[in-house]
């Protein structure tokens, strides 16, 4: 699944967290991208995975508790959040 963040141009932020811009239709691809991934025969009932689309005044929102996170160094790498 990292590989597939990964592959369409998403920024990994933690192990398990992916940052990027995708349009909708780009999200929906990526989906269907994990779906056949989650679909393998090691696949769990626990696997599960979270594609959020996040607006910019909700992301100006943010609690950060630990890690400071800073936007400006996502932007630098030119990275963006997936939003719709």
């Amino acid at each position: 699944v990292s590989e597939k963040c990964l592959d369409f141009g998403l920024y990994r932020f933690q192990k398990s967290v992916f940052f990027g811009e995708l349009e909708y239709e780009k999200m929906n691809d990526l989906a269907e991208e994990i779906d056949k991934v989650l679909n393998h025969e090691d696949w769990t009932e626990e696997d599960s995975v979270l594609l959020s689309p996040v607006c910019t005044a909700c992301l100006g929102k943010r609690l950060v508790i630990g890690k400071r996170f800073n936007i400006d160094t996502y932007a630098e790498k030119e990275c963006l959040f997936i939003a719709e």
